[in-house]
């Protein structure tokens, strides 16, 4: 199932995962809070670590400029970096995939009582409109998807692992690793066969990201995780590539990451 939500803004800066993720947390909490407390629970709980059904992803509307100044990334905590201008009249795109019927009924209901959420001292989020979006059926078992948010794949010590024509079977096995203990997570069982990913056009992407429990630990403002994003093919299960399609595909799906689209071969060409 997936939402649009229509916002307006003036200005947004290049670290703006963080708040949409407490614009999640808030709708959850207004709607159902016993459910908006399953899905975060306390740091403290064995669940915090859980993989989350679902992704999002924020689409800057076309004309906005980029401007190099400094913003508030938390009270006391300010940095220099890029801030994007919206055109007068303009909307950004909030969208959001889940698997979880319950995870996007509660968050429709709750973001319906949201008419403005603060995203800084300076800047105010003015929730228009929230649309339920028709979701594409996966047939078959080799998809194609584009992404819609660069996606994060990690090796077992945390190091970026992006697929090349020469570490491929290498690459699928962290994949396959990584999305096996995410659909055990989220379904209670892992995949109903290996994936299989076939890369037909990416490029590396380098996004920055900051979250509360980061910056206390290290006293950085923000971190970068180097990232892939493009068209490429998956071919396993259709009920596995279904779910992935739902869910996102990669690390770190509910802090922004791994939103992604079917896609034509057609469409391909046209991207």
């Amino acid at each position: 199932m997936r939402i649009k939500v229509a916002l307006k803004a003036e200005k947004l800066p290049i670290l703006y995962r963080h708040r949409f993720m407490s614009l999640i947390k808030d709708a959850l909490s207004r709607s159902d809070p016993d459910y908006g407390h399953c899905l975060y629970p306390d740091k403290s709980s064995k669940f915090s670590k859980i993989a989350k059904p679902f992704t999002f992803n924020i689409s800057m509307p076309p004309g906005k400029a980029a401007r190099k100044e400094k913003f508030a990334v938390d009270k006391g905590v300010e940095v220099e970096d890029t801030v994007f201008y919206f055109p007068t009249n303009a909307f950004l795109s909030f969208y959001l995939s889940s698997s979880d019927y319950n995870f996007i009924v509660n968050l429709y209901n709750g973001l319906l009582e949201i008419k403005e959420f603060k995203f800084s001292d300076d800047i105010l989020l003015r929730l228009e409109k929230v649309f339920m979006q028709h979701e594409k059926q996966t047939n078959g078992d080799e998809v194609m998807f584009k992404t819609n948010a660069p996606i994060l794949i990690e090796d077992k010590d945390g190091k970026p692992f992006l697929p090349s024509a020469s570490n491929l079977q290498s690459f699928n096995g962290h994949f396959n690793a990584i999305h096996d203990r995410i659909l055990k997570d989220i379904r209670g069982e892992g995949f109903y066969r290996e994936i299989e990913f076939v890369p037909v056009r990416l490029k590396k992407q380098v996004v920055k990201h900051t979250l509360k429990g980061f910056r206390e630990k290290t006293g950085k403002p923000y971190m970068t995780f180097t990232c892939f994003e493009g068209c490429f093919k998956l071919k396993g299960d259709p009920r596995d590539l279904q779910m992935l399609y739902q869910i996102g595909i990669g690390l770190r799906t509910g802090q922004g990451f791994g939103m992604v689209e079917v896609v034509s071969e057609g469409d391909r060409l046209k991207a």
